[in-house]
């Protein structure tokens, strides 16, 4: 049975379509990572107006709840085991404020009720934290990097001398965009960034491809790719720092809308905390009340514990 020949042209029209379309999707790329950074502006400047009013609110009741569990922490009336589920809601308490903000009565309070130093506490749990954002990360990109910094800043110098001295022959309106782009790819040090704006400027200025043969379409293509996992990755990094500033879901999918569902979620929940610890401030300077709501936070504890067979 004879092998059916390529026709000619055949390999140079699928490259020039393949370097079509992978220009298409650099320029959706870039309008997903415009978009994003626009949400991040809305959504943190919606947390600043919604959010961290309230969470100071609390803030302000959860010192005086501290210094009220404080008081009654010596009360010769408590059982040993109300003592450890006062200090275990002082370290609870003292950890939420701690985490928005650095204050050193806070801090001496967490260590004197859990035994141990804060900031101590902390650095050991954020290698964690950086693990599980690596994992999360590691769902979407799961290719092992290796950075090579020498070669990267050798390359980035190249490359940007040489688009600069490009860029000054173009004209004048064009330049200041250009140079910005050239200039922000030399300081980070990205070759792959000022690759590509290579590959730009040269279809700008020389359009078409029919110049140009299949290797050399290829590896535009292959640069192309290259930045745009570069994008696509700081788009989620741009999402993932939302989520854990705004305490926002991780799992997809993850949008504006969703977003702002989320934090009109977390501003009723933090107004029904409020409403409650204001009322706990206000009622456990009474010991009686506060010996009654220790008992029935450990009857739910017993409760949530698992059965022994």
């Amino acid at each position: 049975m004879p092998i059916p020949r390529t026709k000619p042209g055949t390999k140079i029209a699928a490259a020039r379509q393949e370097l079509e379309s992978v220009l298409a999707k650099l320029g959706e790329a870039r309008r997903t990572y415009a978009r994003w950074e626009d949400t991040a502006v809305r959504l943190r400047d919606l947390g600043r107006r919604t959010l961290e009013p309230l969470e100071e609110q609390f803030g302000v009741y959860a010192r005086q709840l501290i210094r009220v569990f404080d008081q009654a922490y010596g009360n010769g009336t408590l059982t040993e085991p109300e003592r450890t589920s006062i200090a275990e809601t002082i370290c609870v308490l003292a950890d939420r404020m701690l985490s928005t903000k650095d204050d050193s009565e806070i801090r001496q309070f967490y260590s004197r009720y859990s035994g141990s130093d804060y900031r101590t506490d902390r650095a050991r749990f954020l290698p964690v934290l950086r693990e599980v954002g690596d994992m999360l990360l590691a769902d979407t990109y799961p290719v092992s990097c290796s950075f090579d910094e020498e070669g990267d800043q050798a390359e980035a110098e190249e490359l940007h001398a040489k688009l600069v001295g490009i860029i000054l022959t173009l004209p004048l309106e064009q330049q200041p965009y250009l140079l910005e782009q050239a200039n922000a790819g030399y300081i980070n040090e990205d070759p792959v960034a000022l690759r590509v704006l290579d590959i730009e400027l040269d279809l700008t200025r020389r359009p078409g491809t029919a110049r140009l043969g299949v290797r050399q379409i290829s590896r535009k293509v292959e640069f192309i790719e290259d930045y745009l996992e570069d994008l696509e990755f700081d788009t989620v990094g741009i999402q993932f720092s939302l989520m854990v500033q705004l305490n926002l879901p991780g799992s997809p999918p993850f949008t504006e809308s969703i977003a702002q569902h989320c934090m009109r979620l977390q501003k009723h929940l933090l107004e029904h905390q409020l409403e409650n610890i204001a009322c706990d401030v206000a009622d456990f300077r009474d010991m009686a009340k506060l010996k009654a709501w220790l008992k029935e936070k450990q009857q739910n504890k017993d409760e949530a514990a698992p059965v022994q067979h």
